[in-house]
């Protein structure tokens, strides 16, 4: 096993002649210099230190906080030209999408028109790549971190994570280049983390502490080619001190790579609702008779598909879309693959595409009800939300109905 000495991170670290205004972890593992720069993503100061920092020093690999996914959207520039969102829709992971939209969103508003979110693992990757030396993505792929963070939490917890999520995509929030800097203090991180309620401990174990491992176990993985001598990694700020902690260790990264299985409840509600309405309506027709059963019925058409018909027809959406919502609707109570939301966001994805400057516009366009409506990315998600709430709003008030005349 390999030998390795244990430093404390500084801020202003010098070593061998290098010197950074950045928070800074220098590590020896074996005989391989490990130097680990700690950002703020959207720092017009981390860009040049990262810069600075891999000119001095020359390594032989370059580390960088990305996932393989993430990496190649960075270095590749058309990446929003080739994304098909109708696939992502019909692939059903329009929630990993959004969750991403809304984060870059947000650091975008944070940052300035200089500096983009993430310049500075841009940066590492060009100077990489001008090298010629391995550029190696240490993070987590981000879908699987946001299923294991959806998975460690019930229904309500998710709408409350996730509208706080969406509120920071509607506030413009400006920052100066003070609050930037102040954004890679370890304390003020570990402040803001500290704030979180109880309950939502297991995403913020997700989230920050299992990528700490995760970055520290993959920054060690790569020390481990005795041509390897010097290792330079780019990671934001808040994660130096976990890796501190755990970058003298041996970690299996196949149990964080795992993602949760559905729990019993999400299978069991799968079959809940067909048999509740399916014995709700054979009751009533046998307790009633047929023409109040069918009478039942055909309100389960009407009122639930024509809200979520509304609901298509509030977010402006495609004629195709509106009445595919209507449709939907109704068939989803007994067959729950067919989600309203999920059709018409899926028709509406194939007969309007969102352009390039949709996506690029995503942060300006958040910020005004026009804006929200235009875009045709941020457009698609009201024709999934709208619909989906019509119906499950049809659900309550059709049960409603139902168990009222029994009763």
């Amino acid at each position: 096993m390999r030998s390795i000495k244990k430093t404390t991170p500084k801020r202003n670290s010098t070593k061998k002649g290098f010197k950074t205004k950045e928070p800074y972890l220098f590590k020896t593992i074996d005989n391989t210099e490990v130097h680990i720069l700690g950002t703020a993503h959207i720092s017009k100061q981390s860009v040049e230190e990262v810069e600075k920092m891999i000119q001095s020093i020359k390594p032989d690999v370059i580390c960088v906080e990305l996932c393989e996914s993430r990496m190649k959207s960075v270095e590749d520039p058309d990446y929003l030209k080739k994304l098909d969102i109708f696939k992502v829709f019909k692939e059903r992971k329009m929630w990993l999408l959004l969750s991403s939209l809304i984060l870059s969103s947000f650091q975008k508003k944070m940052g300035n028109q200089d500096i983009k979110p993430g310049d500075e693992m841009r940066k590492a990757i060009a100077l990489g790549r001008a090298m010629k030396k391995p550029v190696v993505a240490v993070d987590r792929e981000i879908q699987t971190t946001l299923k294991r963070s959806w998975g460690n939490v019930g229904f309500f917890s998710k709408m409350y994570l996730f509208s706080a999520l969406l509120a920071s995509l509607l506030v413009k929030e400006d920052v100066s280049d003070e609050k930037i800097e102040e954004m890679k203090s370890d304390d003020i991180l570990k402040d803001l983390f500290s704030q979180i309620p109880k309950k939502y401990e297991s995403v913020k174990n997700v989230i920050i502490d299992e990528r700490d491992v995760y970055l520290a176990e993959k920054i060690r993985l790569s020390t481990l080619d005795k041509k390897v001598k010097k290792v330079v990694a780019v990671v934001g700020a808040g994660h130096l001190a976990g890796i501190e902690r755990n970058i003298t260790l041996q970690n299996d990264l196949a149990k964080l790579d795992e993602v949760p299985k559905p729990k019993f409840w999400d299978s069991f509600s799968l079959i809940l609702y067909p048999v509740f309405f399916a014995g709700l309506i054979g009751y009533t027709t046998w307790s009633q008779g047929g023409e109040a059963g069918m009478d039942l019925f055909s309100k389960l058409i009407y009122i639930k598909g024509g809200l979520a018909a509304l609901g298509a027809l509030i977010a402006w959406a495609h004629p195709i879309s509106i009445i595919l919502a209507f449709i939907t609707a109704p068939i989803g109570t007994f067959v729950p693959i067919f989600k309203a939301g999920w059709v018409s966001a899926l028709s509406e994805s194939y007969l309007r595409k969102p352009l390039v400057e949709d996506f690029e516009r995503i942060a300006e366009d958040s910020e005004t009800f026009t804006g929200f409506w235009k875009n045709r990315v941020l457009h698609i998600f009201l024709v999934f939300f709208l619909p989906q709430f019509g119906s499950t709003i049809g659900t309550f008030i059709v049960a409603g109905k139902g168990l009222k005349n029994l009763f």
